[in-house]
């Protein structure tokens, strides 16, 4: 899964190798990693300011990450696999 950043500058990805990506747009470089889930990262989205992301993965967690330093800001613990996620808007 992938998501872009609401300034279209940014693409985090949600990866089966369980590492979530952020990637610049234009150059299509890779900018940051953000490893901790231990099993596949199935979802991903940026928050509406771009400064935190969220992940949900098969190892019953979700995580909502600093989108520039890779620090792990919130950690939630599910009974099943957490297959989605995302910010909420208002």
């Amino acid at each position: 899964d992938c998501a872009f950043s609401f300034d279209d500058k940014l693409i985090v990805t949600a990866c089966r190798d369980k590492i979530v990506r952020i990637w610049d747009t234009e150059s299509g470089q890779l900018k940051r990693t953000r490893a901790g889930h231990s099993d596949y990262v199935l979802d991903s989205c940026f928050s509406s300011d771009g400064n935190r992301v969220v992940s949900a993965s098969y190892d019953k967690t979700a995580r909502i990450w600093d989108a520039n330093t890779g620090e792990v800001l919130s950690d939630f613990r599910f009974n099943q696999k957490a297959v989605s996620c995302d910010f909420c808007f208002e």
